[in-house]
């Protein structure tokens, strides 16, 4: 008989039966450390892919366990955030350059290029996929430097000019 288009929660949570092809996968019913049943899905070679469970309204969802990433580990499908060395050698180049002029263009280059990563991690949690992490704080780093060399700076060096009395 064809498979119905809706199932009540008391029938999804019965005990279902999966068939693999010869040599493929399987399922097994397995108990967490709380007692609850889960379902381990697990490959041809035995080995576990993903673990799932059934919630009372008998939707399937996929337990995900916090565990210790390494670093040897670059399959990509972790939820670590991984920021190459290339990108740490461009802000060391901006802000080295910023130090060379003053202390003020140097701490409005390193503010704005930490503003820009945060930025780009707030992104990354809003579209769930890589993005690169040069463009937003270059672009505000190279930016507040000539903003603060051309603009701020001359007016702190004028201010510092003047005497001023209390």
């Amino acid at each position: 008989q064809p498979p119905r288009s809706s199932y009540t929660p008391e029938q999804l949570k019965q005990e279902v039966e999966a068939f693999f092809p010869r040599g493929g996968g399987c399922i097994e019913r397995i108990l967490n450390r709380n007692g609850e049943v889960r379902y381990a899905v697990k490959d041809r070679h035995g080995e576990q892919k993903r673990v799932v469970f059934v919630n009372d309204d008998g939707r399937v969802f996929e337990e995900r366990e916090h565990e210790v990433t390494h670093d040897d580990d670059d399959d990509g499908k972790g939820n670590n955030i991984k920021l190459g060395l290339g990108d740490f050698i461009f802000y060391s180049v901006l802000v080295a350059n910023a130090i060379l002029y003053s202390f003020t263009t140097f701490i409005a280059c390193m503010l704005v290029i930490l503003a820009g990563l945060g930025g780009t991690l707030v992104l990354l949690a809003v579209y769930r996929h890589a993005l690169p992490a040069l463009p937003i704080s270059i672009f505000l780093g190279v930016l507040f430097y000539l903003l603060t060399r051309l603009a701020i700076e001359p007016y702190i060096q004028e201010m510092l000019r003047l005497p001023f009395y209390v």
